[in-house]
């Protein structure tokens, strides 16, 4: 019993976001593909390192363009709510998450050299302690009004985004003169768009807005690959115009978020429950997004997405002819 009093009491550890990120990672791909995800850090952290070295002007864009998708993310956390009232520490934790994502930014601009840019992108940590705006009403109405009614997942990002989404693709367009800064800002807008498609419509819905499966998701991935390529065209082709000899880099980061976006809704239907919101999905879209990004490997979402469209559409078979659910 005396020693009873010399125990002491360790609280949870604030790597415990981390941690939990490990274990979806793990479950969600086997070694090769944890492999295949260091490679595409290593390969962003090499292209990030060669343009600043080249051009030093790179860095203060690459060290807001980071900053500003930290941000995008804590404002759209779906955990923010939960930690913050079940996890003890939940800021450091959170602090801890987004170190982790802005590390290969902060190595690759130190690594070139550009000290100046470093506080800044690693001030990301900070945001964990900061605001968040929360939304409420029917927002962007004036936007939704132009989306087809069977696209209800667009109409649910403008209603979720609007109008941070709405002023960050304004953004990439006014700043489309400059290398580096649009894409980024393009980059976060079609990672709020791949992320609407974890919300699964009532099973009714989905009866309702195609005769069949193969027809539903055609429409579906269709719908997608429109709604982006309106989105992303516009501000590549000005940056285009402002820097010529970029041409095939804008080109590939356009498929690469074009087909991103389609992968989305093809996983949002490889795992289809009635009701449901995949948030386990969201380890394949980092996969995806990683490689996405970088010009020419946008190949590999697109095989990812090949593979997951079997699934999809036995998933959605089952859907259109399980009269007990």
């Amino acid at each position: 019993m005396a020693n009873l009093g010399a125990v002491k009491v360790v609280g949870p550890s604030p790597t415990v976001l981390l941690r939990l990120r490990w274990l979806q990672l793990r479950r969600a791909f086997p070694s090769y593909g944890l492999v295949l995800l260091a490679l595409a850090v290593g390969a962003a952290m090499w292209l990030m390192h060669r343009a600043v070295a080249h051009d030093a002007t790179y860095a203060p864009y690459l060290a807001g363009g980071v900053l500003l998708t930290a941000w995008g993310l804590h404002q759209r956390r779906p955990d923010l709510r939960f930690l913050m009232r079940h996890v003890p520490r939940a800021r450091a934790a959170m602090a801890l998450e987004y170190g982790v994502l802005v590390l290969p930014v902060v190595l690759a601009l130190g690594l070139a050299g550009a000290w100046p840019w470093v506080p800044p992108a690693a001030a990301a940590m900070l945001l964990a302690w900061g605001p968040v705006v929360q939304a409420g009403g029917v927002r962007g109405a004036w936007l939704r009004r132009w989306i087809p009614a069977r696209l209800f997942e667009w109409k649910g990002f403008v209603q979720h985004t609007h109008p941070l989404g709405l002023l960050l693709w304004l953004a990439a367009l006014a700043f489309c003169w400059l290398p580096v800064l649009p894409l980024f800002l393009l980059g976060i807008v079609a990672l709020m768009a791949a992320a609407a498609q974890e919300h699964c419509e009532p099973r009714a819905m989905l009866l309702a807005t195609a005769p069949n499966a193969r027809s539903l998701l055609r429409a579906k991935v269709w719908g997608a690959v429109r709604g982006m390529a309106i989105v992303v065209l516009p501000v590549l082709v000005a940056a285009t115009v402002f820097q010529p000899g970029w041409w095939w880099i804008h080109a590939l980061f356009g498929a690469g978020m074009v087909v991103l976006v389609a992968y989305a809704v093809v996983l949002k239907y490889a795992h289809y429950l009635p009701n449901a919101r995949l948030e386990a999905n969201g380890a394949n879209l980092a996969v995806a997004v990683l490689f996405a990004i970088l010009p020419g490997l946008s190949v590999v979402p697109l095989v990812m997405l090949l593979t997951e469209w079997p699934k999809a559409r036995a998933n959605l078979n089952a859907c259109f002819h399980a009269h007990h659910r």
